[in-house]
């Protein structure tokens, strides 16, 4: 019986690591696309004469960021998921 429940035990410390491995990729994962907004909305302001003077060690400091969690295993260049919303009319 004692076998049984070491089993029981080890796989449910086996699940409880998984778990905990998913959940720090999708925390991952939404940092990195944080980060990514980040940037986009730096350039968005550069691009329309509205960026500020420190705007390029922003910069640095977000790309620094995105290449540890590339590295670190999380993709950062990946497909994003398509919105829910109805395209932009004209």
């Amino acid at each position: 019986m004692s076998s049984f429940l070491d089993k029981a035990k080890e796989k449910a410390q086996q699940l409880g690591t998984a778990a905990k491995e998913k959940a720090d990729d999708i925390k991952d994962k939404r940092k990195a696309d944080d980060l990514l907004d980040d940037l986009g909305r730096i350039v968005f302001a550069q691009r329309t004469n509205r960026g500020g003077a420190d705007d390029e060690t922003k910069i640095t400091t977000i790309v620094d960021q995105l290449k540890t969690l590339e590295a670190e295993g999380t993709a950062i260049l990946g497909e994003k998921p398509a919105s829910n919303l109805p395209p932009p009319t004209a």
